[in-house]
């Protein structure tokens, strides 16, 4: 049982990976899964007999978009809602410092139930988890504006597909599988691109 729901994102990072293969081919971006770093467990033989965790990951892919350093969190569910805190604190600090320059984006790309697919800037997925944990009235919603964009956080732990902004979703398709890169085009929608970009 263990194994299984260790595994239950394995299918979203397969796809991710490949999408990854496919910006790097086109010459779009070069992105890379950060390796978690692992402890053996030895028995009283020397026999590896298991590991355990021995720093956490920052997040789960760093590289960059055409010149855009990008920092890549990716969160796969089987329900039709995903809490806020499944970014956790080690991981939301280190978006936090990634993102300090105007010049690097962050994303939380999440996968519900492998059907539908949606990449959260992180400023945005920050403002749902921080409304929630700091709001002494659970349920008031906030408001956020980042990139020109205006989002009403839901004011609950989790936020369902229906909840967050269409232009954040996307589509499986095409020669990158699924392109959800493409959403830094977005952002940055009629402001001057980071220097490099195209």
């Amino acid at each position: 049982m263990r194994n299984s729901l260790a595994n239950r994102g394995r299918p979203f990072e397969d796809l991710l990976n490949l999408a990854h293969s496919r910006y790097q081919a086109g010459g779009q971006a070069c992105v890379h899964k950060v390796p978690t770093e692992f402890l053996p467990l030895r028995d009283r033989r020397g026999q590896i007999t298991g590991c355990k965790v021995e720093h956490k990951s920052c997040v789960d892919y760093l590289g960059r978009y055409h010149n855009i350093p990008v920092a890549v969190e990716a969160k796969h569910t089987e329900d039709s809602r995903i809490r806020f805190d499944r970014v956790e604190q080690h991981q939301a600090e280190y978006l936090d410092d990634f993102c300090r320059s105007p010049a690097s984006v962050g994303l939380v790309v999440v996968s519900f139930s492998m059907r539908r697919f949606f990449a959260v800037p992180w400023p945005f997925w920050r403002a749902g988890r921080e409304a929630w944990a700091n709001c002494p009235r659970r349920g008031a919603k906030g408001i956020v504006e980042e990139y020109g964009t205006i989002w009403w956080t839901p004011g609950q732990a989790s936020v369902s597909p229906e909840l967050l902004l269409p232009e954040w979703e996307i589509k499986q398709g095409g020669k990158f599988i699924l392109p959800y890169l493409d959403i830094i085009n977005n952002l940055f929608a009629g402001r001057d691109k980071p220097h490099g970009a195209e």
